[in-house]
């Protein structure tokens, strides 16, 4: 009786010869299976290797919105260091 019950899960694609090889398989959800040892990965030279081009270009972009708001800053600074100065020794006279 036991020969003659049909599974109903069967797969009739594969070859029965790899059967046995499947029914170990298990799905990979996220899991990584497979990765590069830190000896073959470049990680650090692409980034210096233009570093000086790309801070460079970041500064030109940034030079028109940060320039003048810093040169008024600076300006503001001195300026009222003098005037705190000239209002303190100003009695010395």
């Amino acid at each position: 009786m036991r020969a003659t019950v049909i599974r109903l899960a069967e797969r009739i694609d594969i070859h029965p010869a790899l059967k046995k090889m499947w029914k170990k398989h298990y799905k990979v959800d996220g899991l990584v299976t497979q990765h590069l040892s830190p000896f073959e990965q470049n990680i650090v030279s692409p980034m210096l290797y233009d570093a000086r081009s790309k801070i460079t270009k970041k500064l030109q972009e940034w030079l028109f919105e940060i320039g003048p708001a810093f040169i008024t800053a600076v300006t503001i600074y001195y300026w009222a260091d003098w005037k705190y100065k000239q209002l303190a020794y100003h009695h010395r006279d």
